[in-house]
């Protein structure tokens, strides 16, 4: 008993090596050459990441600098964000009291100084006393 009834007739794929192409083609015949890419092309990818690099070292360079300008007894951030007081501080690592008897050393490149009003509320508290100051204006001029 056979089981080759279960079985599709299903010929061999064209373009295998060694099957003959039914269509006729000769075997060695290239297929339709695309044009070389253009230098444009291949060179977008390095033009799209060209501006991260330039703002990632500035962001690096301004970090450094903030870092440079922490002194002992200044109030400090950590990345993984513990927040503390600068005992130390030399070029691998520094040590931040966290608590009354608690120091932990952590990397100095993971220090930054503390700003308890993050830039983004002191734009807002600006905003907000330069609009006081307009209403202010405007009440006396009438």
């Amino acid at each position: 008993m056979s089981f080759t009834f279960f079985q599709p007739n299903v010929g061999p794929k064209a373009g295998v090596p060694g099957v003959a192409d039914p269509a006729g083609a000769p075997a060695g015949a290239p297929a339709q050459a695309s044009p070389p890419p253009s230098m444009v092309t291949m060179l977008l990818p390095f033009l799209i990441l060209v501006p991260f690099l330039f703002l990632s070292f500035r962001r690096q360079k301004k970090e450094k600098e903030a870092r440079g300008s922490l002194k002992k007894g200044d109030r400090v951030v950590t990345t993984s964000g513990l927040i503390g007081e600068l005992v130390e501080l030399d070029e691998r690592i520094g040590k931040v009291k966290i608590a009354p008897g608690t120091t932990v050393q952590v990397l100095a490149s993971a220090l930054s100084p503390f700003d308890p009003a993050g830039p983004a509320d002191k734009k807002a508290s600006k905003d907000l006393e330069d609009l006081k100051e307009a209403k202010a204006g405007v009440s006396d001029k009438k």
